[in-house]
């Protein structure tokens, strides 16, 4: 399962690089169909140690949304992220905010960490009948993740669940 660990490893640090050059900023929705900045997420303090009070990266604004940042209506305005196609596409946008990409990045990651770390302990002999039962949870917790990147051209089907 080392290719799977792998595989994992390289998914969530992806996603982490594209969260973070979206700033780890929170998102809100803005009827009708845009999406900006949280600026009541910015005096929450961040899971992940980041920042928040820097406003995204174009390319950044320009995932997901119709339009790219300069052309969508009210681009200008401080904090403006997409111009989305209807409301319900820009709640789903800002549902999937950089700031909850990092959080997630930081769950998946103890996940694999916590199985990594149950084999390196079984691989010392510190294992047993429970500790066999507990790694396969945990390996059924690394297929059910590694399923949510079936689309990965490096993903294989024998790792879903």
């Amino acid at each position: 399962m080392d290719e799977l660990v792998e595989f994992l490893r390289a998914r969530i640090a992806k996603d982490e690089q594209i969260a973070r050059a979206g700033s780890g900023a929170a998102w809100r929705p803005s009827p009708p169909g845009s999406v900006s900045l949280d600026a009541s997420a910015n005096d929450r303090t961040p899971h992940d140690g980041t920042s928040r009070d820097r406003a995204p990266s174009a390319a950044a604004g320009q995932g997901g949304s119709r339009t790219t940042r300069s052309q969508a209506p009210g681009a200008e305005r401080p904090g403006f992220v997409a111009q989305a196609e209807n409301e319900s596409y820009a709640e789903h946008i800002a549902r999937h905010s950089p700031a909850r990409a990092l959080r997630e990045a930081a769950a998946k990651r103890l996940i694999l960490d916590e199985y990594v770390k149950a084999a390196w302990l079984m691989s010392t002999g510190h294992g047993g009948e429970a500790a066999e039962a507990a790694q396969a949870v945990r390996l059924a917790r690394l297929r059910a993740l590694a399923s949510a990147y079936a689309d990965h051209p490096a993903y294989r089907h024998e790792w879903g669940i």
